[in-house]
């Protein structure tokens, strides 16, 4: 009888680089941050700026630490973004979470781990894009700690799982088209 040979015919690709310039720059950027202002709440989130029409006052410093990290990025992007769009914040703490979502089917999402403790805090979880045969979704999520951005497909679907820590969880998001 022949062996079956199994073939991996698509993978995707999550890329993740560490930005030392965060652990002295990361203070004053997230002073910067309104996470006192009780408008910025979404039903499962402690503060999110997601909805806000402006240009959060944080983008410039925050976009001049990571931009090397994105040019570098783009050297070896098989999509050739050209642009930024959207910058956010968002803070977890005990019990918030962020629902099963996608950035839409063009360029790349990020996710930067403005305060993140390895230890006790679950990082972003990613769901295969491919059913499995019993027709369920397999996840994942990689290793990360603060001062990581991840980079990934936007069409990819992802959530922040059920945060149990009472230890703040911060994350700045952009996306890449």
């Amino acid at each position: 009888m022949q062996k079956i040979n199994t073939i991996p015919l698509f993978t995707i690709n999550i890329h993740r680089v560490h930005v030392p310039e965060w652990k002295k720059e990361g203070d004053r950027i997230l002073s910067m941050v309104p996470f006192d202002n009780v408008k910025a709440k979404d039903t499962h989130l402690t503060y999110t700026d997601y909805f806000e029409k402006s240009e959060p006052v944080y983008a410039k410093d925050f976009l001049e630490i990571v931009q090397p990290y994105l040019e570098e990025f783009h050297k070896v992007a098989k999509y050739k973004f050209t642009r930024v769009t959207g910058l956010w914040c968002q803070k977890y703490k005990s019990r918030d979470y962020h629902v099963p979502h996608d950035h839409g089917s063009t360029g790349y999402s990020c996710v930067f781990y403005a305060r993140m403790n390895a230890n006790v805090h679950k990082s972003t979880l990613f769901f295969s894009p491919f059913p499995a045969e019993e027709g369920s979704r397999e996840s994942s999520s990689i290793a990360v700690d603060e001062g990581n951005l991840v980079i990934f497909p936007s069409g990819l679907m992802h959530m922040a799982p059920p945060h149990d820590s009472n230890q703040e969880r911060v994350i700045i998001s952009l996306n890449l088209i």
